[in-house]
């Protein structure tokens, strides 16, 4: 069976904060200061394609927490030279198979590139079929920039001051630890925020805090960029175009779907507490009734005044107060060229899908919910992508629509 797109793997033995090709003076491609690298002749980005017999990729948003956890993936692929021998002192990558160094991941499908990985080396193993082979089979083990910046703490941040906004704040933390400006998509926010308290805490840990604070989405991409989503973009990413996928052979047809109907994210009951600020809580007479209190509690957030953190706490509160119907998981078939081909590569985080699922008795279930993460398991002969998928907070206003024209529901 041949794959109507071809995954390509690419290792990068260098030092430096993201895949980005080293600066050549003058060069249109790689000579942009703040997103080329500057690095020695020794670095080398080497193909390692035809020798990779199977990639997962894993990346998602934590349910519970509503927080994004690091992407990973695993590559293993053959090593029929011993180049990949880390003693090996013959080798021409010696000595630069390290941890910390760089592997990426993206296909080209109908001539558009999708980026799926990139991130740092964490581990090398080296296995054999039997003692009768020379060949050792390589397992890499990669995770995204999360981990570094879950392994370098800071104290204050230089410029912080009152009333800075979420994407602001954002970019000054990451100046911290010298991340080039060229290499994030950051937006702005409008949550105004308290300055910085100088306490010492890594610096996921502070960024994830003005997350939190604005109710957005941080994130690595699979470029490698952080990224971060305010509340306005997420909104109208929600309200977008949606794919439509269905079991009917109507519209683009999924291999596996995991739909739950569960408490899991019931809370009726929110308290949210700015560093500077008292308590702030509301709750659901109604949802409380039918549920039994379910409380939700965050502190230590930025928000400048309890009026903004009362505000964020109405919204956390709409989101939760009912149990709705899930779809946790959308599952698609790339082995063979198809219609769901394109949108399993060209799906972002927080894009809409629409999903029909066909029941018993003649009923159906259809929701609209947005991508929260991708899962891809690759080998020679297969691929099989995965969405994990949640309801948006909430989705931009659209006049005189019947799902996005809701007043006290869509945004404005």
């Amino acid at each position: 069976m041949t794959l109507p797109c071809q995954p390509v793997v690419q290792i990068r033995l260098g030092t430096g904060p993201a895949f980005a090709n080293d600066f050549v003076l003058n060069d249109p491609d790689n000579g942009i200061l703040g997103t080329n690298v500057l690095g020695g002749a020794n670095i080398q980005q080497i193909d390692v394609s035809n020798l990779t017999q199977q990639i997962s990729i894993r990346h998602g948003r934590d349910r519970m927490f509503e927080q994004y956890l690091p992407a990973q993936a695993t590559i293993q692929f053959l090593d029929f030279t011993g180049d990949w021998n880390p003693a090996n002192s013959n080798s021409p990558y010696y000595p630069e198979i390290k941890p910390y160094r760089q592997v990426k991941v993206y296909t080209t499908y109908n001539g558009t590139q999708y980026n799926l990985f990139a991130g740092y080396i964490w581990s090398w193993d080296y296995q054999w079929a039997d003692q009768s082979v020379d060949y050792a089979i390589v397992t890499i083990q990669a995770i995204d920039a999360f981990r570094t910046f879950a392994l370098a703490n800071i104290t204050n941040v230089s410029g912080a001051a009152n009333k800075d906004l979420p994407g602001e704040r954002i970019n000054l933390i990451l100046d911290e630890i010298g991340w080039p400006s060229g290499l994030r998509e950051i937006d702005t926010g409008d949550t105004e925020l308290e300055n910085d308290p100088g306490d010492v805490r890594t610096v996921l840990e502070a960024i994830q805090t003005v997350e939190q604070s604005d109710l957005g989405t941080f994130f690595i991409d699979p470029t490698g960029k952080p990224t971060y989503y305010d509340r306005n973009h997420l909104s109208t990413l929600a309200s977008g175009t949606a794919y439509q996928f269905d079991d009917t052979g109507t519209n683009i047809q999924y291999q596996d779907i995991d739909i739950n109907y569960d408490e899991t994210e019931l809370a009726n009951q929110v308290t949210l507490t700015r560093l500077s600020g008292s308590p702030q809580t509301v709750s659901d007479t109604a949802s409380i009734n039918e549920y039994f209190l379910r409380s939700y509690e965050r502190s230590g957030l930025m928000m400048e005044t309890n009026t903004l953190a009362l505000q964020r706490a109405n919204q956390i509160l709409n989101y939760r107060k009912q149990v709705r119907i899930r779809i946790d998981s959308l599952t698609l078939d790339l082995s063979s060229d198809s219609n769901r081909v394109e949108p399993a590569l060209a799906l972002g985080i927080g894009e809409p899908i629409v999903v029909t699922k066909q029941m018993a008795g003649g009923s159906s279930i259809t929701l609209r919910v947005t991508v929260q993460g991708h899962n891809h398991d690759i080998t020679p002969s297969r691929w099989k992508t995965t969405f994990t998928t949640a309801y948006p907070l909430s989705t931009a206003f659209v006049l005189d629509s019947a799902e996005l024209g809701i007043l006290g529901t869509n945004t404005l």
